[in-house]
């Protein structure tokens, strides 16, 4: 059963038992910490991981931090007020209170954000260098942009790539009308210039937000399919043997 922390700094839902957990900081679209959220952090906990999810929000009016997924106006609308700044300096507390944590491996941190939390999961990787290890991006829109759809947007995220040392999955909706081909293509093409390892899939029958359950886009086969490797990737990256100190 999760719980809030810090006045609200975030949502943190933790697995069950004494040893060290990989953690994770899962990162809202723009509709905010709804319960899809509250439940996809339960899935992962249940997966064995100890997860943080940020509510990037929090600064405004509390009517407005969770959106209605009906409401794509008011969440648009809160999306251009959010800062790259403010959203950075939530993640870093989340990063922080993760590594401080006793029952959670400091060396075994990453990040699994949705649409614009796809964006702020490539940007953490870059921001925070070493301490990710892992970055799950899902049809986070703008990481191949020149610049930023939103005033808030300062920052450029291929700009970054020299500073990533995460290893990335990037997955992608082949029918998502919001990030064209070139965007897709202009983030593999910087990621492979850089030689950081990375995957990138993208569902060829899938729109954006394909993977939320709550969306009218929710497409079950995409899906299931992006869960697979969603774990397959934590397991190998965070959670396996190899992966641990020692």
């Amino acid at each position: 059963m999760g719980e809030w922390i810090e006045r609200g700094l975030a949502f943190k839902d933790y697995p069950a038992g004494d040893k060290k957990f990989p953690g994770l900081i899962l990162l809202m679209e723009a509709y905010g910490v709804n319960d899809h959220f509250r439940r996809l952090a339960g899935r992962l906990a249940g997966w064995g991981y100890a997860v943080l999810v940020p509510d990037l929000y929090r600064r405004f009016p509390e009517e407005r931090r969770v959106v209605a997924y009906s409401d794509r106006e008011t969440a648009m609308a809160n999306l251009s007020r959010l800062k790259d700044e403010e959203s950075k300096e939530d993640i870093s507390r989340c990063l922080e209170i993760l590594r401080s944590d006793p029952r959670v491996d400091k060396d075994r941190i990453g990040t699994v954000g949705f649409c614009m939390g796809g964006r702020l999961a490539f940007l953490s990787a870059g921001w925070f260098g070493e301490k990710i290890k892992a970055a799950v991006p899902f049809y986070g829109g703008g990481i191949g942009a020149p610049k930023g759809f939103f005033p808030g947007h300062t920052e450029v995220p291929l700009s970054l790539v020299p500073a990533i040392r995460a290893d990335l999955l990037l997955l992608y909706g082949g029918k998502d009308d919001f990030i064209p081909e070139e965007e897709r293509k202009a983030v593999s093409a910087a990621l492979s210039a850089s030689g950081r390892p990375f995957r990138m899939e993208t569902f060829s029958e899938a729109g954006h937000g394909f993977f939320c359950e709550d969306r009218p886009s929710y497409h079950k086969e995409s899906a299931d399919r992006a869960e697979t490797l969603l774990r397959e990737f934590l397991d190998s990256h965070l959670n396996s043997i190899s992966s641990r100190k020692g």
